[in-house]
């Protein structure tokens, strides 16, 4: 019997309920998923993932739900949508899939045709994106060094 003032975890939760549903947090899933906005429903994992596949698995005490680019030998490759950094993740830490969602109170499947069409751009577009966002990365830092030399901290002495 658990106390009520005690928090279940989101295995427990798939253990007992066959599904978890609950909302995102952070933001390495946009553009698909918004932070505290959008409601997931996480199934246990029954079968290896496959490409495409949005993983829910544990990093520590952390809870992160990214996509699988592609399964490895015990385990897969992932990356979040709005990430630009891959992961090797072990299959034993590999919680649950995500199988559908409710984005803006529209409910989405993980089948639906153009959901995997969504998933597949995202996929196609990376080195696109990563580029830009390094690139804004770098204007932002030229640009902060102008500012600086025009318009230097005044002294509090």
């Amino acid at each position: 019997m658990m106390e009520s003032n005690q928090k279940l975890k989101i295995e427990d939760v798939l253990e007992q309920n066959g599904m978890y549903v609950g909302p995102t947090v952070g933001v390495s899933m946009l553009p698909m998923l918004k932070n505290r906005r959008d409601t997931v429903v996480i199934k246990p994992k029954t079968k290896r993932l496959k490409r495409l596949d949005v993983a829910l698995y544990k990093r520590g005490d952390a809870y992160v739900l990214h996509r699988v680019l592609y399964p490895i030998d015990g385990g897969y490759i992932i990356r979040g949508d709005n990430c630009y950094a891959d992961e090797n993740v072990p299959e034993e830490a590999i919680l649950g899939v995500l199988v559908e969602f409710f984005r803006k109170g529209k409910h989405v499947l993980c089948t639906d045709k153009k959901y995997i069409k969504y998933a597949e751009r995202r996929l196609k577009t990376y080195k696109f994106r990563r580029f830009f966002v390094r690139l804004k990365g770098k204007i932002r830092g030229i640009c902060r060094k102008i500012f600086r030399t025009f318009f230097p901290k005044k002294s509090t002495n």
